[in-house]
């Protein structure tokens, strides 16, 4: 018998990881070694364990993307599967850049996931055929594909960005929406996840280039 494909899997709600697991781990060629919630814990987890397939989430705090990035660069064996509720095109080029291999919805069947991390464990790319058709378009059209990373964003976490392109501070955000601090924490990390940046003065930026808000004259 063959070596069980390993695997790690990456997304900061824990019942998504159990899901996932107690799906796989009824597969006998795969092999669950580790679980991360973030980009950071991800990247360090394969490159402890050195993985075949790491499967992850592209919205989480750190950022798909980021996480794709650093686990190529510490465990360079390791094929990358994003896994996202989002059909955001310029986010998925900018994971496919990243250096990941497939991307799949979320609302993929159980058994096309299994079968994902096969091909994924011997070099061959999965795009879901949804991505792969607005890919299509885009490339089509002549443009760059997708503009709209702001959809991706509640309102909450539109209010959230807009009041981080002031400059406000967690504790300042969360007095003038009138939420804990903790909550603002937690929009914060989702936003800069789902915009694929890195910290707040990027997300600033964005928000000012999107139009959301004006920029601060100089």
């Amino acid at each position: 018998m063959s070596t069980p494909i390993r695997i790690v899997i990456a997304d900061d709600h824990v019942l998504v990881r159990q899901g996932i697991r107690a799906f796989l781990e009824t597969h006998a060629d795969l092999a669950i070694v580790g679980e991360a919630e973030d980009a950071a814990g991800a990247a360090a987890l394969c490159t402890q364990q050195r993985p075949q397939v790491a499967l992850v989430d592209l919205v989480m705090p750190g950022g798909g993307i980021e996480a794709t990035r650093a686990i190529r660069a510490g465990s360079p064996q390791t094929q990358v599967v994003l896994l996202t509720s989002f059909e955001d095109v310029r986010q998925i080029v900018a994971a496919v850049q990243a250096g990941a291999l497939s991307c799949l919805l979320k609302d993929v069947d159980a058994d096309a996931l299994a079968d994902a991390l096969r091909k994924a464990a011997r070099g061959e790319a999965v795009l879901h055929p949804r991505v792969a058709g607005k890919l299509m378009d885009a490339l089509r059209r002549g443009s760059e594909p997708g503009s709209e990373m702001l959809e991706s964003l509640s309102q909450r976490e539109r209010e959230v960005l807009a009041l981080m392109a002031e400059g406000l501070s967690n504790l300042q955000i969360a007095e003038r929406l009138g939420i804990g601090e903790k909550t603002v924490k937690t929009h914060v990390s989702n936003v800069l996840g789902k915009l694929n940046v890195s910290d707040r003065t990027q997300a600033a930026v964005y928000a000012w280039k999107s139009g959301l808000k004006q920029a601060p004259p100089r």
